[in-house]
């Protein structure tokens, strides 16, 4: 597969992670990615099947570009947030310093930015 063939699987991998994890709020958005960790927590890591895709793409290909490493940490880091709001909100239900970004409206255009960025990144580390 060339460069191009990988950055359009990550594309729409990226978009179909983009479809599972959408809402309006960051609070439904963590609800949301609760009810995924609450059935089982491989289902909430299945959801994040662009993250799957580029570490296998760094495994199986053996490519330790900046690119990629990039990539890779910036879901790892993508990941862990998102664990940590899931245990703040829906576990722990400590939200005293996050309750003004809770109900806050999402820009569509923020969950724009995985799939425009881990795409060329793709793209750069394979071509």
């Amino acid at each position: 597969m060339n460069a191009l063939d990988l950055a359009l699987i990550t594309l729409i991998l990226e978009v179909l992670e983009l479809l599972l994890q959408y809402s309006k709020t960051l609070k439904a958005s963590v609800f949301k990615m609760y009810s995924y960790y609450r059935l089982n927590p491989f289902l909430f890591f299945a959801t994040n099947i662009s993250y799957l895709w580029i570490l296998f793409l760094l495994i199986a290909t053996n490519n330790f570009s900046w690119a990629l490493i990039l990539a890779i940490t910036l879901k790892t880091f993508d990941i862990l947030t998102k664990i940590d709001l899931i245990n703040r909100v829906c576990i722990k239900k400590d939200t005293v310093e996050l309750e003004k970004f809770l109900d806050m409206d999402i820009p569509f255009w923020v969950y724009l930015v995985g799939p425009l960025t881990y795409p060329y990144l793709i793209y750069i580390a394979f071509s």
